[in-house]
């Protein structure tokens, strides 16, 4: 008789990776804004990805600009956020990631969060 055993290993996923959340007056800031830049020689692994804004119309990206990854946009005059959970894109060793509008409200308030790991 075959005894199979197994083991449950107690994995906090949270633990190894951070956010950052900030909000952008796009009265008071040109775009695009750098929200976020790896230590020297890393990568940005992304985990999920979250926009909001208090704009009526134009658009708004975050994205990594090197690479032209494409990690979220908001079609403002159709929707005010979007959630992206479990999406996984890692940019290039020293890219940052911008966020960026064209065409929204004058004074119109970004919001985002950006869940990540840091990798080699």
């Amino acid at each position: 008789m075959s005894v199979h055993k197994h083991f449950v290993r107690d994995v906090d996923t949270l633990a190894s990776e951070t956010c950052i959340s900030g909000e952008i007056d796009t009265g008071t800031s040109t775009s695009p804004v750098t929200v976020l830049t790896p230590a020297s020689g890393y990568k940005i692994d992304t985990r999920s990805v979250y926009l909001a804004t208090d704009s009526t119309s134009g658009e708004i990206t975050a994205s990594f600009p090197t690479s032209n990854k494409l990690l979220g946009k908001i079609y403002c005059s159709k929707f005010t956020m979007v959630t992206l959970k479990d999406i996984r894109i890692t940019g290039q060793a020293n890219e940052s990631i911008q966020i960026s509008w064209s065409g929204t409200d004058t004074d119109a308030k970004i919001f985002y969060v950006i869940r990540y790991k840091e990798v080699r």
